[in-house]
């Protein structure tokens, strides 16, 4: 292709990205029809109703785009609602989280869609979102990853007759050649397109939101909502740079000190190796140890993370990364975390449970109205010495981290192409234990591999525990 390149979490909506490109779009007009279609293609992974987070060079111009959630509870009296406990089987891994109206954040998908073209789409919105529209009301042919996913987080959506519609076309959930469509969610699109954002966040929609959340979420929550731009943290790993997103995410800071870690040892023995690996880890339990509940609590704090990584030198998620002909790229991670078990009332948009992810929501941390919410999201941007860009995300909570890490390392030190240094099998350092990708890998090197932990998870499946990667590389006038 010579406009460029778009990857996304589904064909559909990586094509619709491709063919912004095609038409004379750039890298945002591509990214923004991706999430688009994906929010009918990969409903329990992004929408509208739920947030992301995006890192960019457009015209020249590096920057974080934060539309991720915020607090609820701006004018709101007592609420009574629980939020129920569902257990999610990754692979074999069994997560729990919450659901229900409880779990609701205030979302920022629609303001960040539509924010990002104003400010720096080419083509005009209503050609951006057209793809997605004529997926929603033409259907689609059900793949057997989107028939995973579904299944996966089945427990969340027959909690209502409204999110059951959205996967399971019958009493089963869809199955691999299925069609399915979402007229609800084409008739939103149209609106977006016609009335602007303003229908989401003070609009009819609006009225839905707080009468589906029985008050959670209030009118003015939602009239309160902006995105927030901001320049990236700065790395380096070997001879390339990297641009990566600070506040709201998490693992920005600790994905800096990973790359230092890995950098100042310089590069442990042979690729793929046991030696190579632990060195791998030790990278990843050393970012992780930058997570504190003072780097919690001042992660919004002007400079405090700026600070912090000079002192260290050298749900399901979906991601989306485009990169066009004028050197344009983005990198934009987004989610509804899995999806609270509610469909905000005829529009066919599934609603978050942010408030349900324990990783983002650590128990001590207070809930203040208004406030932005943390995130694992981490959308970077590589750049080489010799000019090479690459647009690199993950889905995965907290396997983000490592599963960019090991990409960008199999990149740079594997010498592999991206194709190749996103299948590669990974492993994930959590405290001391150890989780081995065992899919793909020979009995031995897992054996091998068990000892970097005092507790080692295998998973002997291709599945989502390990984090989805998209990524996009612009070369010249080479794209991939």
């Amino acid at each position: 292709m010579t406009h460029g390149a778009c990857s996304s979490g589904d064909a559909l909506s990586a094509r619709a990205g491709c063919a912004m490109l095609e038409a004379g779009g750039n890298a945002m007009d591509a990214a923004i029809a991706a999430k688009l279609v994906a929010s009918v293609t990969l409903p329990t992974m992004t929408g509208l109703g739920g947030g992301g987070v995006l890192t960019a060079r457009m015209d020249g111009e590096v920057f974080v785009g934060d539309h991720f959630a915020r607090m609820p509870g701006l004018s709101r009296g007592d609420v009574a609602s629980e939020p129920e406990v569902v257990i999610v089987p990754f692979e074999g891994v069994r997560l729990p989280f919450l659901v229900g109206e409880a779990t609701i954040a205030v979302p920022g998908m629609v303001a960040g869609i539509m924010d990002a073209h104003a400010r720096y789409g080419r083509l005009p919105f209503a050609d951006v979102v057209a793809p997605a529209i004529e997926v929603a009301r033409g259907g689609m042919t059900i793949t057997e990853g989107q028939a995973k996913a579904f299944a996966l987080l089945e427990p969340i959506y027959r909690r209502t007759p409204e999110s059951w519609a959205l996967v399971g076309p019958e009493e089963h959930v869809a199955k691999p050649g299925d069609r399915m469509k979402n007229e609800d969610l084409a008739r939103t699109l149209e609106a977006l397109r016609d009335e602007g954002a303003d229908i989401f966040y003070r609009g009819e929609l609006a009225r839905r939101f707080v009468e589906i959340s029985n008050g959670w979420v209030t009118r003015e929550d939602l009239a309160a909502y902006e995105p927030v731009y901001g320049k990236p943290l700065r790395g380096t790993y070997r001879d390339w740079q990297a641009a990566i997103p600070g506040a709201p995410s998490l693992t920005g800071a600790q994905l800096v000190k990973a790359f230092a870690v890995l950098d100042a040892r310089g590069v442990p023995g042979a690729f793929d190796s046991v030696p190579y690996f632990e060195a791998l880890v030790e990278a990843m339990r050393a970012g992780a140890a930058i997570r504190t509940s003072d780097y919690e609590e001042r992660i919004f704090e002007e400079g405090f993370l700026e600070a912090l990584v000079s002192r260290n030198p050298g749900g399901s998620t979906m991601q989306c990364s485009a990169v066009d002909s004028d050197g344009n790229a983005v990198s934009w991670t987004s989610s509804v975390g899995e999806g609270c078990g509610l469909v905000l009332p005829g529009s066919g948009v599934v609603l978050n449970n942010f408030l349900g992810e324990e990783d983002i929501v650590p128990e001590h941390m207070p809930r203040i109205a208004g406030r932005r919410m943390l995130t694992s999201m981490c959308p970077i941007l590589l750049q080489s010495g010799s000019g090479r860009v690459v647009a690199l995300g993950a889905a995965g909570s907290a396997r983000i981290r490592s599963a960019i890490l090991q990409v960008a390392v199999h990149v740079v030190d594997g010498g592999q192409r991206l194709q190749a240094a996103v299948d590669h099998p990974r492993v994930h350092a959590e405290g001391d234990t150890i989780y081995i990708e065992a899919y793909g890998r020979t009995p031995e090197a897992v054996e091998a591999l068990e000892p970097l932990g005092s507790e080692a998870i295998m998973t002997y499946e291709l599945g989502f525990f390990f984090g989805g990667v998209q990524a996009a590389r612009l070369e010249g006038d080479s794209f991939s």
